[in-house]
């Protein structure tokens, strides 16, 4: 899934990079003007590319609802995980958008500007969610879990740097507190909160620090620093993460409470949108 979805963004920047740029010339041309350019007639919204435009951007957006329908019905099955619907649902959630702006060709006015706003919120606001959901710990499946498996796995990640990197108990604490000063585990959550956005902007450069450390703490281990040290990061990062469950939880609810308001509005407006478009021929169907 992940190879595919790569070559999926790849194929479709592309190609929006391909139209945004070749419809530059029309797209920069002054809106009152734009029925004299020779492009008018394939890039407006209705035209012979633009209605294109519309079509994928909105079967993109109404594809989106395929991971609420996954996630709370079993009409999908479970061969694909709640967490690689996910994935596509942030796929489609990025370059359906585009495709609509370009369809609008950069240019909204009246009741389509409110659903266009409405999904320009929700895509940005998708952001704030999908960081927000990862902060919760889950399984390969995507689903949260419990305290028992959140100790479990901690005990399993205690045990692999004990058993297969011969750590003493005195160099796991050593190691855990020189984590800790690259990944804070401790203070408010807004503090916790900046601190893994930071953390995961940073993370490469916080691992070759920690290794730079390891090498001095640790002359006994001269093997597999850099997989000792994403290790030590990994169970700071789940610590501070459990720190931080509690108030991430409720963040998260008071997130959808923001975030399923604009949809709706998005939706019910593009469903009006489309309507008309295909009552007044203006779908290029009639």
């Amino acid at each position: 899934m992940k190879r595919f979805l790569i070559i999926l963004y790849i194929l479709t920047l592309l190609s929006i990079v391909y139209y945004l740029a070749s419809g530059s010339s029309y797209y920069g041309t002054p809106y009152i003007e734009r029925p004299h350019h020779e492009d008018y007639r394939a890039l407006r919204p209705a035209g012979s590319l633009g209605i294109v435009f519309g079509y994928v951007g909105s079967a993109m957006m109404i594809l989106m609802l395929t991971y609420s329908l996954r996630k709370r019905t079993k009409l999908l099955g479970k061969s694909i995980t709640l967490r690689n619907w996910l994935k596509l649902h942030i796929y489609l959630g990025v370059c359906g958008p585009l495709f609509i702006i370009l369809h609008s060709s950069f240019k909204v006015q009246g009741l389509i500007a409110v659903a266009f706003w409405s999904m320009i919120a929700v895509a940005l606001s998708g952001y704030v969610g999908r960081y927000l959901y990862q902060l919760i710990p889950r399984n390969q499946e995507g689903d949260e879990l419990t305290m028992a498996e959140i100790d479990k796995q901690m005990q399993l990640t205690t045990e692999v740097l004990r058993d297969k990197y011969g750590l003493a108990p005195e160099q796991l604490a050593q190691l855990e507190t020189l984590a800790k000063r690259l990944i804070s585990t401790e203070g408010s959550f807004v503090r916790l909160l900046f601190g893994a956005i930071i953390a995961d902007i940073t993370r490469p450069m916080l691992a070759r620090r920690l290794m730079s450390e390891m090498k001095r703490s640790f002359a006994s281990v001269d093997r597999g620093l850099k997989q000792l040290a994403r290790l030590a990061l990994e169970r700071a990062s789940l610590a501070r993460r459990i720190e931080m469950l509690d108030r991430t939880r409720e963040v998260f609810h008071y997130w959808h409470v923001i975030h399923k308001p604009f949809a709706i509005i998005m939706y019910l407006i593009m469903g009006v949108h489309i309507g008309i478009a295909f009552w007044t021929g203006f779908a290029g169907l009639s």
